[in-house]
């Protein structure tokens, strides 16, 4: 059980990613799903779910690494895509606009 105590904080944070990743797909559905964006907020919601899964590889790594610098790497490529995908949700009425779907 020694493995699982170290470096409890960071991965801690990179679980609590996930769940934003969850809850701002599910924001995504609520808020953007209507009818003048709607295929936007599809395609969307396809790329937050493949961000998803590369955040599941990214914790099961995490899980069973015991090297401070894979967890620490982790952690970075975690953050930079969740601000990625959070990006793309404050701006999808923008985007959507300028490539017209």
């Amino acid at each position: 059980m020694k493995n699982s105590q170290r470096f409890k904080f960071p991965k801690t944070v990179l679980f609590g990613i996930t769940g934003l990743y969850i809850v701002l797909m599910l924001a995504t559905y609520f808020l953007y799903y209507k009818e003048p964006v709607i295929v936007c907020a599809q395609r969307m919601l396809v790329a937050q779910s493949v961000a998803l899964v590369f955040q599941v590889v990214l914790n099961y790594i995490n899980y069973h690494s015991t090297k401070k610098i894979v967890i620490l790497a982790t952690l970075f490529f975690s953050a930079m895509l969740f601000m990625g995908a959070l990006s793309a949700f404050f701006n999808l009425g923008l985007m959507c606009e300028f490539y017209g779907f």
